[in-house]
């Protein structure tokens, strides 16, 4: 196994380390420091969702923060990995798609007739990458302190879902931009949902 699911590649780490056991390793407290790359926009949106959130509830942290909401939404998800709500196969296209969606340049398809010989002519199709507004190509980069644990139980989530992915690859830098840019998508579609609120705030007090 050599794919890196993370910048710190933890799997990897652990499986080619012999000196302590993976329990030991589960049951430490040790915390790692991963960058997370994000549209500004969408970063901007979450912070106007978050300072909602603040508004709303008056026992919500005052310092509650887009990275605060990221942690939480990637958690839950491995959560309901855990309790085994997720078939992998439709999870895999769901990630693959959001990828291209999110986090990949738009790219436009065209389609060229060239000679093949003297009577034959085929359609050659290719991608061109499409120019980016300046405003829409700023990113935001953020710091996102993680337990060791869950990053490995990520990390593990990514390699059972390999098999399903393909050719696609995926780390726990973008799994965590997929999750987080779908939920604006949602926010930005049918607005602030109350009790998705009141979810978020009975998992921090």
């Amino acid at each position: 196994m050599k794919k890196s699911y993370s910048q710190w590649n933890v799997l990897q780490e652990r499986l080619s380390n012999q000196k302590d056991s993976l329990l030991d390793f589960l049951f430490t407290s040790k915390y790692r420091y991963i960058e997370i790359k994000l549209p500004y926009y969408e970063y901007l949106r979450g912070q106007v969702f978050c300072q909602d959130f603040m508004d709303l509830f008056d026992e919500a942290p005052y310092t509650f923060s887009v990275v605060d909401l990221m942690s939480i939404l990637f958690e839950d998800f491995l959560n309901q990995i855990k309790k085994g709500n997720t078939q992998y196969e439709s999870m895999a296209r769901f990630l693959v798609d959001n990828k291209y969606k999110y986090l990949e340049s738009p790219k436009k398809e065209t389609r060229v007739l060239k000679q093949v010989n003297t009577n034959l002519f085929s359609f050659e199709t290719t991608e061109e990458v499409m120019s980016v507004k300046e405003e829409d190509s700023r990113k935001a980069y953020l710091t996102v302190k993680i337990r060791d644990k869950v990053l490995l139980r990520g990390e593990i989530f990514l390699h059972d879902l390999s098999p399903f992915l393909h050719k696609e690859q995926l780390q726990i830098e973008e799994l965590f931009a997929i999750l987080y840019l779908d939920f604006i998508a949602k926010v930005k579609e049918k607005g602030n949902n109350v009790d998705v609120m009141k979810a978020i705030l009975n998992r921090i007090t």
